[in-house]
């Protein structure tokens, strides 16, 4: 593996959650850096992070999904290979982790991986079939990185944003999966009501960004090509 492999775990009102997450993150041995982007949290997020060897950086308010893993990427400093992981996963290994990276590193061309939830709780299985591409559990690659607009305005939006723009310009991306492992529902977190309200927030917030993503992001494809880097993924080194 290699050793400029860093973590960026966006956390939102994850107090009960992200402990088992951090802790098979620092234990695993895989990263350089891990950083947790507290965003605008009202719970004991940031007391919970606060128990491992991890940066937190917090946000006053909360600015979404998208805006947190801007702020962890401009934390890190020009690293081989990104993992985004999502703060409520359950069942997560080293394993896990070390079979999302090593594509990434072993594949020269590659420019993101994804996982996809299988063999797990069949709630959280088939929306991960469904809705995979709203799957927070990404590696990115340093020639992804660099080409990657800002993503601040995205909210739950953010990963279709990544992978349009790795369509758009036929950036290789895999998917491996994930077996045994699973995240808490919104309805678990929040009650039935609330946690249905959630869903469908978020869910709006990603069809949101779905539609108003040509016109957000015309100018940086434009500047891309401008700067000898093609529609179809060939990188300027």
């Amino acid at each position: 593996m290699s050793n400029r492999i860093s973590l960026v775990v966006p956390a939102f009102n994850e107090a009960p959650r992200v402990g088992p997450v951090l802790r098979c993150a620092t234990e695993s041995g895989l990263f350089s850096k891990i950083v947790v982007i507290d965003d605008g949290s009202t719970d004991k997020t940031a007391a919970t992070v606060g128990e491992y060897p991890v940066q937190l950086i917090r946000h006053g308010r909360n600015l979404g999904k998208g805006a947190a893993l801007q702020t962890g990427v401009h934390a890190l400093r020009d690293p081989d290979v990104v993992v985004f992981l999502d703060a409520d996963l359950t069942g997560l290994t080293p394993g896990h982790l070390e079979s999302l990276i090593e594509p990434a590193i072993a594949e020269p061309e590659m420019g993101m991986v994804t996982a996809q939830f299988v063999e797990g709780r069949w709630i959280v299985d088939t929306q991960q079939r469904w809705f995979a591409i709203l799957n927070g559990q990404r590696a990115l690659t340093r020639r992804f990185l660099k080409i990657l607009p800002d993503m601040s305005w995205s909210r739950f939006g953010v990963e279709v944003l990544m992978t349009r723009l790795a369509r758009d310009l036929e950036i290789p991306v895999r998917s491996v999966l994930w077996s045994g492992i699973s995240h808490y529902t919104k309805e678990e977190k929040y009650g039935l009501l609330r946690g249905f309200g959630a869903r469908l927030n978020m869910y709006w917030e990603a069809l949101l960004a779905y539609k108003v993503y040509a016109p957000r992001v015309a100018g940086h494809l434009k500047a891309l090509e401008d700067a000898g880097i093609t529609e179809e993924g060939e990188l300027s080194s």
